[in-house]
């Protein structure tokens, strides 16, 4: 996260992000007595916890998918769901992380995922 502050320094367009997640059968929370749902009931809370605080940054989801297959790639590591969620800034992200709602949000997605990969993105921009 220290490097994503760094870069929103010194860029201020819209940011793309790529969003890789592997998904648990049972959701795995640090307090087991929340234990008992799926991982994807789990990622559907942290999905509605946060779409409150994600709209107020200017966020939006680009695209969302669940994988069907990968015909080039390591067998070792597999993706559950892709998403891409553009944000008009890497600011905007940062704020969003920084908020309440959005921590507490977070605690679903936790217990939701067995991995994830977040990559950031920008938009090629035409050579002059």
């Amino acid at each position: 996260m220290a490097a994503l502050a760094t870069f929103a320094q010194t860029n201020d367009g819209p940011i793309v992000m790529v969003n890789l997640m592997q998904v648990r059968q049972q959701a795995q929370y640090e307090d087991p007595a929340a234990n008992g749902c799926t991982g994807l009931e789990a990622f559907a809370r942290y999905t509605a916890g946060s779409a409150e605080v994600r709209k107020e940054v200017g966020a939006e989801l680009v695209w969302s998918g669940r994988r069907v297959q990968m015909p080039i790639g390591p067998n070792e590591k597999t993706w559950d769901m892709v998403a891409l969620v553009r944000y008009p800034s890497a600011r905007a992200y940062l704020n969003m992380k920084a908020t309440d709602a959005y921590e507490a949000a977070r605690v679903q997605r936790r217990a939701a995922l067995l991995d994830s990969r977040l990559i950031i993105t920008m938009e090629n921009q035409p050579s002059e």
